[in-house]
């Protein structure tokens, strides 16, 4: 790096350098934005950087967040994991953002480490950024013993997650072990236990496995199990999360869908009490469902008004009244946004 570089800047943190590299690029200075590149990519200025672990992880989000893969794996490659190199988070952070600028081979190293690692300290994205990186490998395994070695390296990536659960600081994320068994055992096309793993996580998991039973009502649903499409989609729908880790609407849809094709199994289509029911499923779906699905909402309105036609039972949605009612929410949404940013673009 130039010495005039090296002069002319100083970057006391790793959140410092993040909030240059965002701010740099956002006013197309592009020439300072290479300056603070060269600069974090010197060694002696790396030396400077500080940051705990969790300041390198959150840097790295950030980053990442505007699609600075590149920036994100230098940092922690080149300054996070020397000082942190016992961290799952950060070696997890590697394997994942590095397979978008990375070959796979690379990354290796980097999983190798993580392996030696007690998983007593192992977190959930030490755990799922791992099993990610491993699955990604699978198709480029070059004979059969190596692919039956690599699936025994996934298969103890789940099973560990499992067997570990009560070393987790944070034990809410505990359900991605039964998510990612499910993603592999499909993967090889033995659906059977891909389902069992689902049926085990939301056994196992009562109160916090919203995406099992989903996945697992989705499942259903396509094969035309309707009992079990409802009684999962309904789990689902009952888990209750602080940022909920599935989609709501689409949720509510599948439990609407399920409870009609029941209703009409049963010729009971007409029963005010079950299309109540109905209604009400496909009104919450309707409320929830996430902006940018405009065709499942007009899937809705049409099957709402068909099933008013046919039973002779009103509904009573008002769904101008909703969609009202949700710009408006986007509408003080963005406002809010643009506020906070503004008021820190004063600070």
């Amino acid at each position: 790096m130039p010495e005039q570089v090296l002069q002319s800047l100083y970057i006391p943190n790793v959140m410092e350098a993040t909030a240059l590299i965002r701010d740099c690029y956002n006013k197309k200075d592009y020439s300072l934005l290479n300056n603070v590149m060269e600069y974090i990519n010197d060694p002696k200025a790396q030396e400077s950087i500080a940051g705990t672990a969790d300041e390198f992880h959150n840097a790295s989000v950030r980053l990442v967040n505007d699609g600075f893969y590149e920036l994100a794996y230098n940092i922690l490659s080149n300054i996070g994991i020397k000082r942190n190199p016992c961290n799952t988070d950060l070696l997890g952070d590697l394997l994942t953002y590095g397979m978008r600028c990375r070959d796979l081979d690379a990354l290796r190293p980097w999983y190798d480490q993580l392996a030696t690692i007690s998983k007593r300290f192992w977190t959930w994205r030490a755990y799922q950024f791992s099993f990610d990186y491993l699955m990604e490998t699978l198709p480029y395994t070059k004979s059969e013993d190596e692919l039956l070695a690599r699936e025994r390296e996934i298969e103890s990536i789940f099973s560990s997650f499992k067997d570990n659960f009560r070393y987790l600081k944070d034990k809410s994320d505990r359900e991605k072990a039964y998510m990612m068994e499910y993603e592999f055992y499909a993967s090889k096309g033995e659906e059977k236990r891909a389902l069992e793993a689902l049926e085990n996580g939301v056994k196992e998991l009562p109160n916090k496995c919203a995406q099992c039973a989903l996945k697992y009502a989705d499942h259903q649903f396509e094969v035309g199990n309707y009992i079990d499409a409802a009684k999962y989609a309904r789990i689902a729908v009952e888990v209750k999360e602080d940022q909920p880790s599935i989609n709501i609407g689409y949720t509510y849809y599948i439990l609407a869908m399920s409870l009609e094709q029941l209703a009409r199994k049963e010729n009971s289509i007409n029963a005010e009490s079950e299309v109540q029911s109905i209604y009400s499923a496909y009104y919450s779906a309707y409320q929830y469902m996430e902006h940018g699905r405009e065709h499942l909402k007009k899937s809705i309105r049409r099957q709402v008004m068909s099933l008013e036609f046919e039973s002779k039972i009103p509904s009573n949605i008002d769904f101008s009244r909703i969609d009202k009612e949700t710009d408006a929410e986007t509408v003080n949404s963005i406002n809010g946004l643009l506020k906070l940013l503004s008021d820190s673009d004063k600070e």
